[in-house]
């Protein structure tokens, strides 16, 4: 049957509105959902979110969807700068080998042998400090082993500074006296440290109100310890009394000593000194020197630490080339203080001391700039560090040009 045209004329103008419904829904821009939270960056790896959902390069933008990649595009140009800085100081970090640094990176180690200084309130354990009164020590060193000796003092100032009249009541030096829960006490004897203020036993000079000694281990009883010995003095000023302690951790044996000149050798662009030494307990050593140039201005700091088998052995310390190129020192360089350790590990103490090498130990012959080589240090490790720190840039850039405008 035929249907009556009133009621087919409303049909075909819901079916015509149906399909010009559509048509305009696919065509409109769809609506945004909300991008994920973006994810923590990694130390070493940036991590990389989905770029935020947006209607195609140049299409409309909501406001809040504009808001939001304005935000990660500024999330990723922070990022892009932490990765371009960290690759650049990582780079700037390795141009140059472990063990062949300037010597501005180690200004607090370029006086071997540096005296430790104390100053202190005058006052015992537990108790309240005198007033006015202050008590100044010095150490030589904190390791000795096998004949070393280290010098100790100890006065008593003022406010103002000005030394004051001090006694010694008690002054002892001795092993541990307890041990750790199951374990013995290391047989150590317990000795009078004697302190002088008359110029001798290392004194500088007579009456000045500074007293001083030298522990000396192998000639005091401690021949056979190895550990920390430790120096106690009670003091008087006036009628208060004051602790002072000293720690000085003693190893009995000598594992190695040094056994003849210094030869140089020029090679692959880098500057080698070798030092010949006779290795009585073969393991890692640890040697160390430090480099002036012909100005006597500090150059580099020169490392060894390698294994060391026995008898007759070369210690090598190099001079890098990138170094030389870098900060153009004027010839001829001069090694000097020299310092070494036998590295015991799982043990205490966890060194043995070489007799160190004080003052100069070997003049350079002067060499022309261009023989040194320009090339960066590179290793495996290096490579593969950059490689990853290089990578972090590259996906950093790429968000970024993703997200502008």
């Amino acid at each position: 049957m035929r249907m009556p045209w009133r009621y087919a004329a409303p049909a075909v103008l819901a079916g015509t509105a149906a399909i010009w419904w559509m048509n305009s829904t696919a065509g409109a821009p769809p609506v945004e959902a909300a991008p994920p939270a973006p994810v923590a960056e990694a130390p070493a790896k940036l991590a990389v979110p989905a770029p935020a959902a947006s209607a195609p390069r140049g299409g409309p933008f909501t406001a809040a969807a504009l808001a939001e990649r304005r935000r990660q595009l500024a999330l990723w140009q922070e990022r892009l700068q932490r990765a371009r800085q960290t690759l650049a100081a990582y780079q700037a970090s390795t141009r140059y080998p472990y063990e062949s640094r300037p010597a501005s990176e180690h200004l607090d180690q370029w006086q071997a042998h540096a005296v430790i200084a104390n100053d202190m309130p005058l006052r015992m354990p537990g108790g309240a400090p005198a007033p006015g009164v202050r008590v100044r020590t010095t150490q030589q060193a904190v390791f000795a082993s096998a004949r070393d000796t280290v010098a100790l003092t100890v006065g008593a100032v003022d406010g103002s500074g000005n030394p004051v009249p001090m006694r010694i009541l008690r002054s002892v030096a001795h092993g541990p006296l307890e041990a750790a829960p199951g374990q013995r006490p290391a047989p150590a004897p317990v000795v009078t440290q004697v302190f002088v203020d008359d110029g001798t036993q290392g004194d500088a000079q007579a009456g000045d109100g500074t007293w001083s000694t030298r522990l000396s281990p192998a000639t005091e009883g401690f021949a056979n310890f190895a550990g920390v010995i430790r120096t106690e003095l009670t003091i008087q000023v006036g009628d208060s009394q004051g602790y002072v302690a000293y720690d000085v951790v003693y190893a009995p044996e000598t594992p190695a000593t040094w056994s003849g000149p210094v030869r140089e050798s020029l090679d692959d662009g880098s500057l080698d000194l070798f030092l010949a030494a006779q290795v009585d307990q073969p393991g890692r050593y640890v040697i160390t020197g430090r480099v002036d140039d012909a100005t006597g201005k500090p150059f580099a700091f020169v490392t060894f630490n390698d294994a060391l088998g026995p008898g007759a052995q070369q210690v090598r310390l190099t001079i890098h080339g990138r170094l030389v190129r870098d900060q153009k020192p004027a010839f001829p360089l001069t090694l000097h203080d020299v310092e070494g350790f036998l590295l015991k590990p799982d043990a205490y103490p966890d060194r043995a001391l070489m007799p160190p090498r004080d003052g100069v130990v070997h003049v350079t012959r002067r060499y022309a700039l261009e023989r040194f080589s320009d090339a960066t240090w590179a290793s495996d490790e290096t490579a593969r560090y950059l490689a990853e720190y290089g990578k972090d840039v590259a996906i950093a850039r790429q968000q970024v040009e993703q997200l502008g405008p």
